[in-house]
């Protein structure tokens, strides 16, 4: 085990917002919920000082995709601001968590030159190997910081039911706490969503999973799920402790921005990692582009422009041909009723089959992701084929069968491929 991961394993921070324990060992004293101040803002609030336009990316799952704390947190940043321009992002993607988001970087968040990224991935990350987050979140904030060294960073911690356990009980959950770990390394700011939700659960004030329509004598509802925020409740009670946090930051001490970049606290960070249009690689004539009026997108969870080259075969004689140096590939991909899986071979190594189909499948289509085995830094070539081998989806799919509106799209065992991520530098 690292000396790097030790110290993320032994981070603990106080779920009240109260003291905080950075990667530096230094305590911080605030008196607001869920904020570890870190060196806050301080660029993007000179620019709002100045009323200079600004623009915020807000980068995560589906509950930043959503339009709740996002699009809350927006309107109060214009009414605090009113002789600042904003210009907002949506950067969430639905079921994703971090090792998807460090490869969306470039297109979904620096090509909008951003003066502040909320970065939202604590609930998505909750089963995700410790060191996948901690290589994956650092390099989303290397990226950032070699692209502009002026824009502010905010990590954001969701939260859901599985997480109550430690919270309850002061402990961060383990995703927040490896997040946490990296924040105190770069002296990033961060909000702790749960704290007014423990705080209003502790004093028997909240619902944390409520069922829908039922009457709790006038207590607050947090989410029907246990995980997305209800719109009325959840997501109010993330916005009222985001923008606390916010203003809370705006009145500290404009922090002097270090030049250059602090060497990596993990080495093997993902820094490097890129998504590369799936058009670009070696293939063989039978994959087709997807149109835009194609029937999968009558299902489809998200917007076509996230892939404007997704390409499509059934034939396991057709094959996307990947060369690259670097030590990790995976695909970017789309997902649903008709979708089937693939097949990959590393090296000219044996053939490894994938499922692209999981009990969410039944009446979306929805971005998705895999991600292949780390392999040795080097030179390698990997082929990629579809797999229409038939399975029994109506049993995968059991669990919703009162949203199946179509069981003909089950017939299908179609490949969708938007891009090909990668950790290193394409070969051509």
């Amino acid at each position: 085990m690292t000396l790097a991961l030790i110290l993320c394993l032994l981070s603990v921070t106080n779920t009240e917002g109260q003291s905080f324990k950075t990667g530096s060992g230094k305590t911080q004293e605030h008196s607001v919920p869920g904020l570890n101040p870190g060196n806050g803002c301080p660029h993007f609030f000179m620019q709002l000082e100045k009323h200079e336009p600004v623009t915020i990316v807000y980068f995560g799952g589906s509950i930043t995709n959503h339009a709740g704390y996002r699009i809350f947190s927006e309107d109060w940043f214009k009414k605090q601001y009113p002789e600042s321009k904003f210009t907002t992002v949506n950067a969430g993607i639905g079921g994703t968590g971090s090792d998807l988001g460090v490869f969306r970087m470039d297109q979904d968040v620096l090509e909008h030159n951003p003066d502040l990224v909320f970065v939202e991935f604590a609930v998505n990350d909750g089963g995700t190997d410790s060191l996948v987050i901690c290589h994956s979140m650092e390099g989303i904030v290397r990226k950032i910081r070699v692209h502009n060294p002026l824009t502010d960073i905010c990590f954001l911690y969701t939260v859901n039911q599985v997480m109550l356990d430690d919270l309850m009980q002061g402990r961060l959950y383990k995703s927040m706490r490896y997040m946490e770990n990296i924040a105190g390394y770069y002296q990033i700011p961060s909000v702790n969503f749960s704290a007014r939700v423990i705080d209003l659960v502790k004093t028997d004030s909240l619902i944390f999973k409520g069922e829908k329509g039922k009457d709790y004598g006038g207590k607050m509802v947090f989410s029907d799920d246990g995980t997305h925020p209800t719109f009325d409740s959840g997501h109010k009670i993330y916005t009222q402790t985001l923008t606390q946090a916010m203003l809370a930051m705006g009145k500290m001490k404009s922090t002097k921005i270090e030049n250059g970049l602090k060497p990596p606290l993990y080495p093997g960070n993902y820094e490097r990692a890129q998504s590369v249009s799936v058009s670009e690689f070696r293939k063989s004539a039978g994959w087709k582009v997807v149109p835009t009026d194609d029937k999968i997108y009558k299902y489809y969870q998200g917007s076509s422009k996230v892939f404007p080259d997704l390409m499509v075969s059934d034939n396991p004689e057709d094959f996307i041909e990947i060369k690259f140096k670097g030590t990790v590939a995976g695909l970017f991909d789309v997902i649903g009723p008709g979708s089937g899986g693939f097949t990959y071979e590393v090296d000219g190594g044996k053939k490894t089959a994938v499922r692209r189909f999981d009990v969410y499948c039944g009446n979306i289509y929805r971005s998705n992701y895999k991600l292949l085995p780390v392999m040795d830094e080097g030179i390698h070539t990997i082929i990629i084929r579809p797999d229409n081998t038939p399975f029994d989806k109506l049993a995968i799919y059991s669990s919703k069968p009162t949203q199946i509106k179509d069981t003909t799209y089950f017939q299908s065992y179609n490949t969708y491929i938007g891009k090909v991520l990668l950790i290193g530098e394409v070969i051509h």
